[in-house]
């Protein structure tokens, strides 16, 4: 039997060390960036390679194929992993949608429930149910990029669910999915995985307590060694109560920590992720963010936050804490996230209630 392609659709550190690490493994991989980003990819094209280091595979991996041609991607696999911020989604799904084909499954890494957008882009596109879409709580990999196609991984992912649209297919599809990532377990559904994602959770009530901080530091500011004391934690358990609550409400629940796992400087990040010794110091060392325009309230605040908000407001459960966090983000960053954030209408659940939000997602 050949080799089976993949695509990896992204170009940054959780794609390029994805891409490492199913070569690694035997896989051709298809690494393929949107055209519009190609600049930033430019060493990586030329190389049709990456050199990785860290804890995971290392050397120089020769790639399969490196590229910016999405149809030539699709075209090759049957898997498409869509590896990438929640913000460039939709840049990606525009284009991917029109070139699905029976069989194909794209999975969405930790999504903040972009499996839902997708599905709303398909259901306006009219191509409901064209492909099988998968949404998995988070990457396996903590990583970064250290030059022009490098990366370095920091640390890993034990345990990584995954649910999938729609949920009766979870069991079937989640397990050829471990087959290739044996840290995958299935959930109960799409948004038990996306609620089960801790960025949200951790990053955004982290980073914005310590905004006086990282603007006065000119971003000399490390979040997991200083922005997470005792009274950050309680604010972060908070968060999680009420995100709890909410999918609990959903008829899922979510996974639980201990008490002592949010009173630390790593949080429930240093359950989520491990390194071979000193998790706690590997995340410490991790710098950022830099400025409030991060990654760590820009994409974890209106694609994590403001989602759990509107799915509590839709089966009747209050979200004080969670709100003020979109709130106080939306100042700061100078943008109304209740607005540009995936809305429940983005999702094409507005106006639904329990029962109606269940039917989409598991009928």
């Amino acid at each position: 039997m050949g080799r089976q392609t993949v695509a990896v659709l992204g170009g940054g550190a959780g794609a390029h060390t994805m891409a490492v690490d199913l070569t690694d493994r035997g896989y051709d991989v298809h690494l393929c960036e949107h055209p519009d980003f190609a600049g930033t990819f430019q060493a990586t094209l030329d190389a049709q390679a990456i050199e990785a280091t860290g804890i995971g595979p290392q050397g120089t991996f020769p790639i399969h194929r490196v590229g910016t041609d999405i149809p030539a991607a699709l075209a090759e696999a049957e898997w498409l992993h869509v590896v990438m911020p929640a913000i460039g989604h939709e840049v990606f799904f525009r284009e991917m949608i029109p070139l699905f084909r029976d069989g194909h499954k794209v999975v969405v890494w930790a999504g903040d429930f972009g499996s839902l957008r997708l599905r709303r882009m398909l259901e306006e596109a009219g191509r409901l149910g064209a492909v099988t879409i998968l949404e998995t709580s988070t990457l396996p990999y903590g990583t970064r990029i250290t030059g022009p196609g490098r990366i370095k991984l920091l640390l890993t992912a034990p345990h990584v669910l995954a649910g999938a649209l729609p949920a009766a297919c979870t069991a079937e599809v989640v397990q050829a999915l471990h087959e290739m990532f044996p840290c995958i377990s299935p959930c109960r559904n799409v948004l038990a995985a996306a609620f089960n994602n801790v960025n949200p959770i951790v990053h955004p009530p982290g980073s914005l307590l310590s905004t006086g901080r990282i603007e006065y530091s000119g971003g000399d500011f490390n979040m997991y060694r200083e922005g997470i004391t005792e009274s950050v934690a309680r604010v972060i358990r908070g968060v999680y109560e009420e995100s709890r609550n909410v999918a609990r409400a959903l008829e899922f629940d979510m996974t639980e920590y201990r008490d002592i796992d949010f009173r630390t400087t790593s949080s429930i990040m240093g359950v989520e992720f491990t390194a071979p010794f000193d998790t706690a110091g590997v995340l410490a060392g991790i710098v950022g963010p830099r400025t409030v325009h991060d990654r760590y309230i820009t994409e974890d605040l209106p694609f994590g936050l403001v989602p759990r908000s509107q799915f509590g407001q839709a089966v009747g459960l209050r979200t004080p804490l969670t709100d003020g966090i979109v709130s106080i983000g939306s100042a700061v960053c100078g943008e109304d996230y209740w607005q540009t954030g995936r809305t429940l209408d983005k999702l094409g659940l507005a106006g639904l209630d329990k029962a109606g939000i269940l039917e989409v997602i598991e009928g």
